[in-house]
């Protein structure tokens, strides 16, 4: 028997080892897309404008605060022309209708953040966020102590149905109130 080697057949072996490679190649990267682990909740993004109501939830609970910072945002400054709200703030001299309206500005921010990512507490949002362990404590206890304060005040002027909105909040977002 002879056996004649042509460049055809050369050719025609040749495309066909390429496309077993192609395909072996194809079905082992398949197999690992298969077997990769599903995106944790923990990689998903935040949604849009969460870190803008993160922001603006801590100028709020940093009033409360005297203007110190929260979980690693800027604290509160008063505008340097309004003397009197820079020493309320300073000095924690404000009233139980600034309470309650603080409070009110807080529950509206942390129910668009509780919407906009839905089924995620805060602690995980903070980790999102990028803060660390300790930002994320202070931001969780500034909340808590404003809570606190919201609920002693609830006797002096700040509206209970504020305080009873926050604790909902609190709660969806898996943060413990204090209880002394």
């Amino acid at each position: 028997m002879v056996v004649v080697h042509s460049t055809r057949f050369n050719a025609v072996l040749l495309s066909l080892a390429l496309a077993g490679a192609i395909a072996l190649s194809l079905a082992a990267s398949r197999a690992m897309f298969i077997s990769a682990p599903a995106v944790q909740v923990s990689e998903a993004r935040l949604a849009n404008g969460t870190e803008g109501l993160l922001r603006q939830t801590a100028a709020h609970l940093s009033k409360m605060q005297r203007g110190a910072s929260v979980g690693g945002f800027p604290g509160f400054e008063p505008p340097k022309d309004d003397k009197d709200y820079r020493d309320k703030v300073k000095d924690a001299r404000y009233t139980a209708q600034d309470v309650n309206d603080w409070v009110k500005e807080i529950n509206n921010f942390l129910n668009q953040i509780v919407k906009k990512n839905p089924g995620l507490s805060l602690e995980k949002i903070l980790q999102k966020q990028g803060l660390s362990q300790a930002e994320m404590d202070s931001f969780i206890e500034a909340l808590q102590s404003t809570h606190n304060t919201a609920k002693v005040w609830s006797e002096y002027g700040v509206n209970p149905e504020t305080v009873k909105i926050l604790e909902s909040l609190m709660k969806t977002l898996r943060v413990p109130v204090w209880t002394y």
